[in-house]
């Protein structure tokens, strides 16, 4: 996901943070103890209110001897800030984690402690860690969240021209047809002036019900199977087949322009994350929310869920101890149910069951139900490299949309340019 630019405001607020940044003050608790403070850095400038009326509280209330100061950057600067301000001395005692390939370089560095032992650690499945342990394996980050993809639609089209829920590709193609042939709607709110939408939110939402989730991704991690192979030429042929069914102009439509278009009520369908929740329903509309189709009936169903956030300790934190009881208490289920029913259409990855009063975010956390879950395809080593996977396949699928390449020439362009630089592990 690629989230708005911070408000100016946040950058003051981030500032302020930096300057606190490791201190330990030694004021009182109330009953004489000293107080240790300690600084979180992340990027999640849109949720500063969240945690420091919601989530903080509830945590220093339990351990008033520690005091936790929130300290956001922009998504966009995150990754440079978090740099500079470790190789000079100034980070944050605990930070979030970017997944897969950009945190394994951050442990390389040396950024992280490894949390092995930390309390709290054994509550989350490999397959929730992975995405933030080190080559050594074991685990640098505590599993915050994760978001899902998927398509929103609106009831009220439905209803008024007589359609179901596909759950095949014929259904949904069947679908798409059956509005544009209305003529009143647009059948797919979709544009492609943003690279990362047709990636994140299209490709990698049909495409592992078409190279088998964890199948196809591990396969081309290890060597065993190509992007020119068939299951991936198929999903990338599953998206250049919704050219037909897109706006006028879609090649200059954005991410902002086709929410906008759904919203009003001028377009059907709309594919797109989870964190969207709020923002799909925000005009009123009745919205629900459909799976990606299968290919056809019976076939295994697979559904994103993407590793989005984790927290960790930094390796050169003053203050080691009290930062551990904070990632101990991001581990449990207390922290777990507040933050996701606080950020709707961002779930927990813990191991016990959460519920969602969004009942948007519940019907996404039900599309996991009897699906197999896959993280998306370029992310993990397949852009630790140049040009990475992720970067390269947001701009062949520009070039599949807006200029007619074909998906065969699209996968043998991404993985000519993956093979001039990553060898396969043997």
């Amino acid at each position: 996901m690629r989230s708005k630019l911070a408000p100016l405001a946040a950058l003051t607020v981030a500032a302020v943070g930096l300057a606190l940044a490791g201190c330990s003050t030694g004021g009182g608790s109330g009953d004489g103890a000293d107080v240790t403070t300690i600084t979180f850095g992340n990027w999640r400038v849109e949720d500063a209110s969240l945690w420091e009326e919601n989530v903080i509280p509830a945590f220093e209330k339990a351990h008033p001897d520690i005091k936790v100061t929130y300290q956001p950057t922009g998504t966009d600067d995150y990754n440079a800030a978090i740099q500079s301000q470790i190789e000079s001395g100034t980070g944050p005692d605990v930070m979030m984690c970017r997944p897969f390939d950009v945190n394994r370089a951050w442990i390389k560095d040396g950024y992280f402690d490894d949390l092995s032992g930390l309390d709290g650690i054994d509550g989350f499945t490999d397959t929730a860690l992975a995405a933030w342990q080190g080559d050594d394996g074991d685990p640098y980050c505590v599993p915050i969240a994760s978001v899902l993809a998927g398509f929103y639609y609106n009831k009220a089209i439905f209803s008024e021209l007589g359609l179901k829920v596909p759950t095949t590709m014929a259904e949904f193609t069947d679908v798409l047809k059956a509005i544009k042939d209305d003529g009143k709607y647009t059948p797919l709110a979709l544009g492609s002036a943003d690279g990362w939408q047709l990636s994140y939110n299209v490709l990698d939402s049909l495409g592992p019900n078409y190279w088998q989730g964890e199948d196809g991704r591990l396969g081309l991690i290890d060597g065993t199977k190509k992007l020119t192979d068939p299951e991936f030429v198929d999903a990338f042929q599953a998206v250049s087949d919704l050219k037909s069914y897109m706006p006028d102009g879609f090649e200059s439509l954005t991410y902002e322009d086709q929410m906008q278009l759904f919203t009003l009520g001028k377009a059907a369908i709309m594919p797109d994350g989870s964190w969207d929740v709020t923002a799909a329903s925000a005009t009123g509309l009745d919205v629900g929310i459909f799976a990606p189709p299968v290919q056809k009936a019976g076939d295994q169903r697979y559904l994103q869920e993407m590793p989005d956030q984790g927290v960790g300790l930094n390796a050169d934190s003053k203050n080691k101890d009290a930062a551990k009881v904070f990632l101990s208490w991001l581990a449990s289920s207390d922290f777990q149910s507040i933050y996701v029913d606080k950020v709707p259409g961002f779930f927990s990855m813990g191991s016990e069951p959460v519920e969602y009063t969004n009942a948007l975010a519940q019907e996404f956390a039900d599309l996991k139900t009897d699906a197999l879950l896959t993280p998306r395809l370029q992310l993990d080593r397949l852009s630790a490299g140049t040009p990475p996977l992720d970067d390269d396949t947001w701009a062949v699928l520009q070039t599949v949309l807006n200029d007619g390449v074909s998906a065969e020439d699209a996968t043998t362009t991404l993985q000519t340019n993956l093979d001039s630089w990553y060898t396969p592990a043997s």
